[in-house]
């Protein structure tokens, strides 16, 4: 598991880290720490090590950095304040294994219109349909994404996210739109999986960075833009929901 968090939301992270340590399938934490004095790992009550990665750094990019630490093929990238059942955690781990090329998540949105507009989950619900998977809770395979987010490909795109703190898992679903995996005919490139339950406890403090919404839409909305732009056309297959056989994106 990877999270990314800050000085001011330690006292989300030892909730997260003890929740997540105990579930089956998670090896090793990893905090990528952005900003403020680190906590030593034996702050943590967890069943698992957890390394405290420090950057130098503040930066959303930092959340898919290269790390030759980290030995499993499949990385969950979580965000500090979801909670979410074990039990959940590793239904979205075996569709993961079934779909090792893909982002596999739980928060589906549909990017359409013309312009594009970022919208709500609600929306894709009300149009039955999917093609982006938010990487703030999702599975993913650690060498394919991180170096594919640090490649020359990807150069521009990670020099915008900065610039408007957002956006970093946009620019992630893009590049796997037009990665060789959905080239060599993989097919479409996320998946989603139907948590039973998800607590947002960012609710709960001051200190989350999309708090005021219809700004944190009107910045992914600009961030749709510039990369369209950049990797036009855009190759996101519209998927409906409850395809799967097991209901299991229903």
């Amino acid at each position: 598991m990877v999270t990314m968090t800050y000085e001011a939301r330690l006292w989300n992270l030892k909730l997260y880290v003890k929740h997540y340590s105990q579930c089956e399938s998670v090896q090793e934490i990893v905090v990528v720490w952005n900003k403020g004095t680190p906590p030593d790992p034996s702050d943590f009550d967890s069943a698992v090590p957890v390394r405290i990665r420090v950057e130098k750094v503040n930066s959303l990019n930092n959340r898919f950095k290269p790390d030759p630490l980290i030995k499993t093929s499949a990385v969950f990238e979580l965000d500090d304040d979801i909670m979410m059942t074990c039990n959940d955690m590793e239904k979205g781990f075996r569709l993961w294994r079934e779909n090792p090329k893909k982002i596999v998540g739980f928060y589906p949105r549909l990017i359409d219109g013309d312009p594009l507009l970022y919208r709500n989950e609600r929306y894709a619900r009300g149009k039955n349909r999917y093609n982006l998977i938010l990487t703030g809770a999702a599975f993913m395979d650690s060498q394919f994404a991180f170096n594919k987010y640090w490649s020359e490909e990807a150069r521009e795109g990670i020099e915008f996210v900065p610039k408007n703190f957002n956006c970093e898992g946009l620019l992630m679903n893009f590049l796997y739109a037009n990665s060789s995996y959905s080239n060599l005919g993989y097919g479409r490139t996320v998946e989603y999986v139907h948590p039973a339950w998800a607590i947002d406890t960012s609710k709960l403090s001051s200190a989350a960075i999309s708090r005021n919404t219809q700004k944190h839409y009107d910045i992914r909305t600009k961030c749709l833009a510039k990369f369209k732009e950049i990797y036009d056309p855009l190759p996101l297959e519209k998927l409906e929901f409850g395809m799967r056989q097991d209901k299991w994106d229903k």
